[in-house]
């Protein structure tokens, strides 16, 4: 059986009030807090609860890939969002405490995976600070209005957060530099031109769905095409298309293009990587993993294999199986046939109480008598 992750409770302590504000001490839950996490998917908690865990399978490049990625994004997304476990109050991501506590208590708990390189847990926290971010940004422009007094605008604070915290946060969004940030934040974000279509599936999903449907590894340039276009076939926008039809004829001129280097056609319709990530690759990957693995390695073989290794093993388990009830089966339903023969047959000859039966009782005495019927 699977222990629940338990959180031992601290001090309350009042936030001190110098500007910029500084993070109160976090404190965990009380058994009378409702606090604010979304659910996760229902199938991970079930099965955490029954003592299984669900196995991950990953691609070279690390990344989550197959039924198991959907559930562990939710789980990510819900770990992201849970201000019990991760407190609103700080200032980004990389000062948050507790991160080590509830990848082993949670994630651990729930999926089976090794990863002796270190790069997956990386990637999974770097998903979850990801929610946090994005979860803090939401709910100060839902609950907080700067027409409001600070008194009106602590009694609104999100349902689950401590007074404390939401007013560490509310003096720390106000602050000058904090607001210089965030309207740079904002003007970055209107020059993005790429807005991928493929929802909620990463790009690792659909590439590997995309490769054993072509039969052939698909590479970025592809998947990128792919999720820039509507369900009509079209693209988003002009420039969408122009950048598709440039990559098309790079690997129409050069299919090696295909192949993922830092000169493959992605890399020529778009420029030079930015530093820290790939584009087209989706969560996880840097350009330094990809192209110069050297550097640092790439992909635990040994992760692969072992991974590789119990999908066989629970193959031939589930195989088994359900070979073993079909042969059940199939011997009880030669039996069922048989004792109906016979129960026709004795029927038959009760009626007639003597004489010789018709020509295809015979046939079917002797067919019984062939097969060791009595």
């Amino acid at each position: 059986m699977l222990r629940k992750a338990r959180f031992k409770k601290g001090t309350r302590v009042e936030p001190p009030c110098q500007q910029p504000p500084a993070a109160p001490p976090v404190s965990s839950p009380s058994n009378d807090d409702d606090w604010l996490i979304p659910p996760p998917p229902q199938e991970a908690m079930e099965r955490s609860l029954n003592g299984s865990k669900i196995i991950l399978r990953f691609n070279e490049e690390l990344q989550v890939v197959g039924d198991g990625a959907g559930l562990l994004s939710g789980i990510l997304g819900a770990l992201g969002s849970d201000y019990s476990k991760f407190p609103i109050c700080e200032k980004s991501w990389a000062k948050v405490r507790g991160k080590d506590r509830v990848y082993d208590d949670c994630i651990k708990e729930m999926f089976h995976f090794q990863d002796r390189s270190g790069l997956i847990k990386k990637s999974f926290l770097k998903q979850m600070g990801k929610s946090w971010k994005n979860t803090r940004g939401r709910l100060f422009d839902s609950h907080y209005k700067p027409t409001r007094t600070l008194e009106q605008n602590l009694e609104q604070r999100p349902e689950g957060i401590p007074r404390e915290h939401w007013k560490w946060f509310i003096e720390y969004r106000n602050d000058s530099a904090t607001k210089a940030k965030c309207k740079q934040n904002a003007l970055n974000r209107k020059k993005q031109l790429y807005t991928h279509t493929g929802g909620s599936k990463s790009l690792a999903r659909a590439r590997e769905e995309k490769s054993q449907l072509q039969g052939r590894t698909v590479g970025r340039g592809e998947v990128w095409i792919l999720n820039l276009k509507r369900s009509d076939g079209s693209y988003i926008h002009e420039e969408a298309q122009r950048i598709g039809e440039k990559i098309y004829e790079i690997e129409q001129l050069d299919e090696s293009t295909r192949i993922l280097s830092e000169n493959d056609s992605l890399a020529q319709a778009l420029g030079k990587e930015h530093p820290g990530r790939v584009r087209g690759m989706g969560h996880g990957p840097t350009p330094s993993q990809l192209f110069h693995p050297s550097l640092q390695p790439l992909v635990d073989r040994a992760q692969v294999e072992e991974t590789q290794r119990m999908l066989c093993e629970l193959q031939a388990e589930v195989t088994t199986e359900k070979l073993k009830r079909k042969a059940i089966e199939d011997e009880l339903a030669a039996e069922k046939n048989k004792r109906q023969e016979i129960e026709n047959v004795l029927s038959y000859l009760v009626k007639q109480q003597c004489g010789e039966p018709p020509p295809d009782i015979a046939v079917r005495m002797n067919s019984l008598d062939r097969h060791g019927g009595t």
